[in-house]
């Protein structure tokens, strides 16, 4: 099974899919490494506008009253298989994920993450920002390898395992969503209000995110998201830099 190349758009555009489509792209570039037909790969897209729930959330008080509502503002729900937390997925947020292997031993989720990090961290460092890992206390969605700038997070990260077959390898997906020129107070207002719906007391502050367009003072007419995914597109294409290193 082969995918589409991850050729940009005119003008710089990652593709726009809805977010199931996305998420099952994702997941065939994994497939492809469980069974030894690539080592590497990487997909930039975008997602149609969605709040993209893991399936126990189904289950909280409200649940059904809040996707109604929601979906009534333009955001619906979809449910994935993973764990984690509430994301919310727009055309203004830059999606990648990267798959790769990796031999498992103590400190291996650290290395992947690592790993994973690194070109998007370069990226954003040749546009001038100046990013780390982190968490961000107060953000939505918060892990210890957020990318993160002056204490606010710019991206949050992800990965999945599976068994390589045939090998002692494990096929790695890793996934990042980048704030590029979203609204983020709107994301946190939208995020608010379903754990309110939900009857859930944990709220996200605006003030502990930023974007990339925010970070590089662009105005109207300006796309941080096309700048971003040239710059990601050729730090990501170098893949014998680094590969296979923590």
């Amino acid at each position: 099974m082969s995918l589409p190349k991850p050729d940009l758009l005119p003008g710089g555009l990652p593709p726009l899919l809805g977010p199931e489509q996305g998420l099952a792209r994702e997941q065939q570039l994994l497939e492809q490494v469980v069974r030894g037909e690539r080592d590497y790969g990487f997909l930039l897209w975008r997602s149609r506008r969605a709040l993209v729930v893991p399936t126990a959330s189904s289950r909280l008080p409200g649940f059904e009253l809040a996707g109604q509502r929601l979906a009534r503002r333009g955001w619906p729900l979809v449910l994935r298989q993973t764990g984690g937390d509430l994301t919310v997925q727009s055309p203004h947020l830059l999606n990648v994920a990267m798959v790769f292997t990796l031999t498992p031993a103590p400190g291996a989720i650290g290395q992947a993450y690592r790993r994973f990090c690194r070109p998007l961290l370069a990226a954003l460092a040749e546009m001038g920002i100046d990013a780390y890992c982190g968490a961000v206390p107060g953000a939505f969605c918060d892990g210890d390898y957020n990318l993160v700038v002056d204490g606010r997070k710019l991206a949050g990260t992800a990965q999945r395992w599976r068994k390589a077959q045939g090998r002692e390898t494990q096929a790695v997906l890793a996934h990042a969503a980048i704030l590029c020129d979203e609204d983020e107070g709107e994301l946190c207002r939208l995020t608010n209000d379903f754990y309110r719906y939900c009857r859930q007391p944990q709220r996200v502050r605006e003030d502990r995110h930023v974007t990339v367009s925010r970070l590089l003072g662009l105005g109207p007419g300006h796309s941080a998201m096309a700048l971003l995914g040239r710059t990601l597109q050729q730090h990501l294409s170098r893949r014998n830099e680094d590969e296979g290193q923590a």
